[in-house]
């Protein structure tokens, strides 16, 4: 079996049509990363909707708290427009959202749990290092990620992250002998590996200042939906009380 599933493929292992497919992935009933404009679904994902997951790979209390559909469609948009990966993590390195426009280097080493963990571990250091502005900073493969903060009621509690690129051109040979290490590491056909890092998209000089803000926009964003929450709560909470006055 295949480490990720297409969605023709969701479609007979649960016995629905494309359109319920869909929906469960709108509603979060599903799980998905989009490569380019198709959605796939990773193994462990599937065992979890089947319930067939281990309990510790559930998806974070902290993100039931969070209005994840609206917060998912502004990732989307963003990286529909910059043709940027995207992804909202908590201080934990915990994905919040499913990534929106995954490279192929990325997707594969995210197939491997090691090199998936290894991810959480990257993208929980970028979001303590973004505590106060947006940051540019490498992952333990070696792309670059640009991270802004993001706060609710004056507290950070993620970060809006986007990346899986190159700043600037890398060294070929250093490259090569980094591709190397991380499929011996992660147990990744080197081939594979190698043949996908050549997706990686190298930043222009004309990009980079777009690059460095646009995330600290998308987190702005995101923090106006969550205040525009906790002014509902508030005014759901003011009518209940007034709905217990004798």
């Amino acid at each position: 079996m295949s480490d990720y599933y297409t969605v023709k493929q969701m479609q007979s292992l649960l016995k629905v049509d494309r359109i319920t497919i869909y929906r469960m992935l709108q509603d979060g009933r599903l799980k998905g990363i989009k490569i380019g404009h198709q959605w796939r679904f990773a193994k462990a994902e599937v065992d979890r909707f089947l319930g067939i997951s281990n309990p510790e790979e559930d998806q974070p209390e902290a993100s039931s708290n969070l209005p994840i559909h609206c917060i998912q469609t502004i990732q989307n948009l963003f990286s529909d427009i910059s043709q940027l990966s995207s992804l909202v993590v908590d201080m934990q390195g915990n994905p919040l959202t499913n990534i929106s426009y995954p490279c192929a280097f990325c997707t594969r080493i995210i197939s491997s749990p090691a090199g998936r963990d290894a991810c959480r571990e990257s993208w929980k250091t970028i979001a303590a290092e973004c505590q106060s502005k947006t940051q540019v900073i490498a992952c333990h493969a070696g792309l670059n990620y640009a991270a802004a903060p993001i706060f609710d009621q004056g507290k950070q509690i993620g970060a809006f992250i986007t990346g899986q690129y190159y700043m600037v051109s890398p060294d070929r040979y250093e490259e090569s002998e980094r591709v190397k290490r991380l499929a011996t590491m992660y147990r990744i056909p080197v081939d594979s590996l190698t043949e996908a890092v050549l997706s990686v998209q190298v930043i222009t000089a004309e990009r980079r200042p777009h690059v460095e803000t646009w995330p600290r926009t998308a987190a702005q964003a995101v923090h106006s939906i969550l205040e525009e929450r906790t002014g509902f709560i508030n005014r759901l909470q003011k009518i209940a009380d007034l709905s217990q006055i004798d």
